[in-house]
């Protein structure tokens, strides 16, 4: 197998079943939306005095816990029955990129607020850096599912991130 096809081929788990590869995907992108729209409403003044990671820290790891305890919930309601505890740890899996999307962001506003970058241009790099996640959903898309990524992909993702850009901007005007 070329260097190509295991890039392009590689899962993550090959026992992975296309409803976990769905969830995946569904709380990658829910927690890059939820961490883009925390990015959007920040002051300059909550960057240097490190309010805004905090803030971002909470949104997501909050955002995490109440999406897993949903699904708990949502389990009992469509099954009948309890969760093994196999199925919470695979489900607390499944939802990590929730948690794990403002991991940078959070870096970026840590080295803002230590001075070591300039509230802006944190900022900036953290929005810039969710967008070309959100922008790669397509690429993460075909490579759980084992698909050769096309030119149509790369666009699928632009849109994409458009469209949760959107979602964040409109969540932000509503919300705040």
């Amino acid at each position: 197998m070329s260097l190509r096809e295991r890039v392009v081929h590689y899962r993550t788990e090959r026992d992975m079943t296309g409803e976990q590869a769905a969830a995946r995907i569904s709380a990658y992108l829910y927690g890059n939306i939820i961490t883009f729209a925390a990015l959007l409403p920040l002051a300059k003044s909550d960057i240097e005095h490190g309010h805004s990671i905090q803030l971002l820290l909470g949104v997501a790891v909050t955002t995490f816990l109440a999406h897993v305890f949903a699904e708990i919930v949502g389990h009992h309601a469509r099954a009948g029955q309890a969760m093994t505890r196999a199925e919470i740890w695979h489900e607390l899996r499944d939802s990590r990129p929730i948690a794990t999307s403002a991991l940078i962001p959070a870096l970026l506003l840590a080295a803002a607020a230590a001075d070591w970058l300039s509230p802006d241009a944190a900022l900036f790099c953290s929005e810039g850096y969710l967008l070309v996640r959100l922008a790669l959903v397509g690429f993460l898309v075909e490579r759980l599912r084992s698909d050769r990524v096309s030119p149509r992909t790369l666009l699928s993702g632009l849109a994409l991130a458009a469209v949760a850009a959107g979602i964040a901007f409109l969540k932000v005007l509503l919300g705040h």
